[in-house]
């Protein structure tokens, strides 16, 4: 993946093409003396700013001083205001978190929410990361959006990226421009009430007849199934339509009221003991059919052998 994405980055940088990157939470590391991935962007010419402290980067554009500023994620934390550069002709701020009042339909561990002082340092553009729609938080700040769908609470989105636009040192346009990406499909919800095995089986069947699904990320949900029906379901089926989509995900559910478990397109997650829940999580795809019976409990067993490793262990002193 990392040597993927730097001949993708280099196809941009040796295009003589400015190329700087603040990290999000996903690209920060998890302790200050480890090295990011984001790193090795260096080695192809890319800015990136991916630690605990905020960059400042001058770039020249036709005889023009951009100047851009970098806070990454693990600088937003106790970061209040933060001001541009006086020598620059035009001033950018790049960082990643959720802005003041603004309400997302999912949410994850370790998200940053980004003070209001940050956004008020008189930038002439302040480029916002982590919302993964195109959102205009004020006049001269914005979210690009993501270029990928990453998840279902994400089907309706369009993803794309923005282009901005100065005209001398003001700020003259924003565009969202829309990309093609991987389809994305969300099929209705089957209540699977008194079914068995064979009725639940013909109902996933007329649920992807007559769709396209070639090349889809697909999902199809079933909801009220008693225990023991999902185990009988038609393998081939299955394996037939995990063939035609990206990815086919056939998810299992006992509760009756889906409403109840989610919110906003996500689920609310509870976790309980680690071993508890690794336990349940196989054997949830063990009853869908997702694992076979044999690779279930082997994988269980080794499964439970590495978390009783790792809780034996004692961690490292930090250095």
């Amino acid at each position: 993946m990392i040597i993927g994405f730097l001949k993708q980055t280099f196809r941009i940088t040796s295009q003589e093409i400015p190329y700087l990157v603040a990290a999000g939470n996903h690209e920060t590391p998890r302790l200050r003396s480890t090295t990011a991935a984001l790193e090795y962007a260096n080695l192809v010419n890319a800015i990136s700013a991916h630690g605990f402290d905020i960059d400042y980067e001058p770039v020249d554009v036709d005889g023009a001083t951009v100047g851009v500023t970098l806070v990454p994620h693990g600088a937003v934390f106790g970061t209040g205001a933060v001001t541009p550069e006086r020598d620059a002709d035009i001033n950018i701020l790049v960082t990643h978190g959720l802005v003041p009042g603004l309400e997302a339909r999912q949410h994850e561990m370790g998200e940053a929410n980004l003070q209001p002082g940050m956004l008020e340092g008189g930038f002439d553009y302040i480029a916002l990361g982590h919302y993964h729609e195109f959102h205009e938080h004020k006049p001269n700040a914005f979210y690009a959006g993501a270029t990928e769908r990453f998840g279902f609470g994400e089907v309706e989105s369009k993803p794309g990226f923005a282009i901005v636009e100065f005209d001398g040192g003001s700020l003259k346009s924003v565009e969202h421009v829309e990309i093609e990406a991987r389809p994305m499909l969300d099929l209705k919800k089957i209540s699977a009430r008194d079914m068995d095995a064979t009725e639940l089986t013909d109902e996933v069947r007329d649920r992807t007849s007559g769709v396209d699904l070639d090349g889809v990320i697909a999902r199809l949900r079933a909801y009220d199934v008693r225990r023991g029906v999902a185990s009988g379901i038609d393998r081939e089926l299955l394996r037939d339509l995990q063939r035609r989509c990206l990815n086919f995900s056939l998810e299992i559910h006992a509760e009756e009221r889906p409403e109840d478990l989610e919110r906003n397109g996500s689920s609310t997650a509870v976790f309980g003991p680690l071993g508890e829940e690794f336990a349940a999580f196989v054997a949830e795809r063990k009853e869908r059919g997702e694992l076979e019976a044999k690779f279930a409990e082997e994988f269980l067993e080794k499964g439970r052998a590495y978390l009783a490793r790792a809780a034996s262990e004692e961690p490292e002193s930090a250095a």
